[in-house]
Parts: C-alpha cells; sequence; structure tokens
C-alpha cells in the first residue's frame, strides 16, 4: 500500500521534475510508521530523496516526499527567505525549515500556506494564493496559478503523463521504485 500510495502521489518527485510532495498514508493497526519510512529512506536517499512523517493520527499520516537538494537552493532564493521570514522561519537550511514546518503543521488544525514553497510551486503562484485567499486565480492545476498560466498547463500536463506512465510501469511490475527514481543531479 505504502509503494502504490508513494508512486501515484510522488511520481513527478521520483522523475526529477518536481521538488517534493505529500501524501496521505492510512495506519492500520500495528504498522511501524518510523519503521516503514527509515526503509524507505535507506532505499531512496541515495537518490536524493528524503521522506518526513510531517504529521501523525492515531489512523493518518501525513509524509512528505522531497528532494533536499533542490529544496536547499529554493530555499536559498531571496524571496523565497523574506517571505518565510514573515512566518517564523530564521533558518533556511532544508532540515530545519522542514522542522519547522512541521512544528507550524502540528500547531494549526489548517495548512500553513507557505507549504507550497516546500512542494516546489512557483514564489509568485505561493505568494497569489495567499494575498488573494485562494480566490482569483488564472487556472488550477497541482496549484492554484497566478502567474504564466500557459506554462504552469504545459507543466501540468507533464506531472499527469509522468503519473501515468510511473503508475504503468509501477502496476505491471516493469519497475520497482528504485529503478523509477532519477537520481539527483542537484
Amino acid at each position: 500500500m505504502f509503494d502504490r500510495k508513494l508512486v501515484e502521489h510522488c511520481s513527478a518527485v521520483l522523475a526529477g521534475l518536481k521538488t517534493a510532495n505529500l501524501f496521505s498514508y492510512s495506519l492500520c493497526p500495528g504498522d511501524d510508521l518510523q519503521n516503514i519510512v527509515a526503509s524507505w529512506n535507506l532505499s531512496l536517499n541515495t537518490k536524493g530523496i528524503t521522506l518526513f512523517i510531517l504529521k501523525e493520527t492515531n489512523q493518518n499520516a501525513l509524509i512528505y516526499v522531497c528532494r533536499t537538494g533542490r529544496l536547499e537552493s529554493d530555499l536559498k532564493r531571496e524571496c523565497v527567505k523574506s517571505f518565510l521570514k514573515n512566518y517564523g522561519y530564521e533558518d533556511f537550511t532544508a532540515l530545519q525549515a522542514i522542522h519547522k514546518l512541521k512544528s507550524r503543521l502540528q500547531e494549526s488544525k489548517s495548512f500553513p500556506h507557505e507549504i507550497g514553497l516546500f512542494l516546489g510551486y512557483p514564489f509568485e503562484d505561493v505568494k497569489g494564493f495567499i494575498e488573494n485567499g485562494g480566490k482569483n486565480c488564472k487556472c488550477c492545476g497541482y496549484w492554484k496559478v497566478y502567474d504564466d498560466e500557459k506554462s504552469k498547463q504545459k507543466l501540468f500536463q507533464k506531472f499527469n503523463k509522468c503519473r501515468e506512465v510511473y503508475t504503468r510501469l509501477f502496476y505491471y511490475q516493469i519497475r520497482s521504485i528504485q529503478q523509477l527514481t532519477v537520481a539527483a543531479y542537484e
């Protein structure tokens, strides 16, 4: 079940097209989520991907799948750093910023909107979403778009194609997750 969810929701990350993604994992009695995530990290860290448990309840967990090198680059941009400082972020290394995001998720019942920056969404779209309260977007796909609609629609098509291909290759046991995962080039 974990394998399928990882491929379905994170194919663009596995393919190196996207910085990160989230997926919800339903916990079954006896699941040792820490060990499951540790096992995947052993397999995927060599390819530049790390999984984090952002939030866990008795029944569900929110898993963050990230290319930490790419996130680190995203967080170094001055516009991103300046923006995140408004939300209490002080350390812009990937691990420290993820730790802060995790604590913000724990404190809130809703998603902190800056999470889009951690998922690799373009800065102008995250800023536009927050400034517009999620309204007035030009189009909607993997996120709400506030700038450069045409290029974002092409990117969404690329993500959809990737998901389709990866899901097919995985379901028919043509490729394992490790084989589908592109090594980091950061």
